[in-house]
């Protein structure tokens, strides 16, 4: 015997749809005459079909509520992991930055010595070129005198709902997905080549 699938359940209430949509009689939108027999047959298809989504409705819910209890545990056990990653990350950043001072305190002496090197029987210290990078001047850097291919432009969607929270951007009913500002000068401006959509997100209980 095939096992029925929530396949079947859905493809039985669309022909049962169709089938009540056929004994409606388009014209006067009223049901037509069943036989004694047909009408015995519908109301059983129609019982089957119910108590088969129901069945199927509550399975899946099962399953998904097994799935999500182990999810739960190992989102649980997750946060456990990460509060202790934490906790071991400062650690390790605090005796980073105690290494680094005294590091710090090594090349002061050097510097002021006059050092490149230095050696003793336990380690050597001494001074090399490093990697050259460039860097924004700090207090003086203009991203507008900056040619564009040097340069890495984001979209920020975090600034765009502060906008709209402020009201500095919004939204038209009879506009879907843009967003509007006004200008300098009080003229009403498109906010070019960005879409504001969102979509329906099905929540189980």
């Amino acid at each position: 015997m095939k096992k029925i699938t929530i396949f079947d359940v859905v493809a039985d209430c669309k022909a049962l749809k169709n089938l009540i949509d056929e004994q409606t009689d388009e014209e006067t939108g009223e049901a037509k005459e069943l036989s004694e027999q047909e009408r015995a047959d519908f109301l059983s298809w129609i019982n089957e079909t119910e108590q088969n989504l129901e069945t199927k409705f509550d399975n899946l819910y099962k399953v998904f509520r097994n799935f999500k209890a182990v999810a739960d545990i190992a989102e649980a056990e997750k946060n456990a992991l990460k509060a202790e990653v934490e906790r071991l990350s400062k650690r390790a950043k605090a005796r980073e930055n105690d290494a680094g001072r005294v590091k710090g305190l090594i090349e002061f002496a050097m510097v002021n010595l006059g050092f490149k090197k230095y050696k003793t029987a336990l380690f050597s210290v001494g001074f090399q070129a490093t990697k050259k990078w460039a860097r924004p001047v700090k207090g003086f850097f203009d991203p507008d005198l900056i040619p564009v291919e040097f340069l890495t432009r984001e979209l920020s969607a975090t600034a765009i709902d502060k906008a709209i929270a402020d009201g500095r951007l919004y939204t038209k009913e009879d506009q879907y997905a843009q967003l509007f500002y006004l200008d300098k000068e009080g003229e009403e401006q498109t906010l070019k080549n960005v879409t504001y959509t969102g979509s329906e997100a099905m929540v189980i209980r």
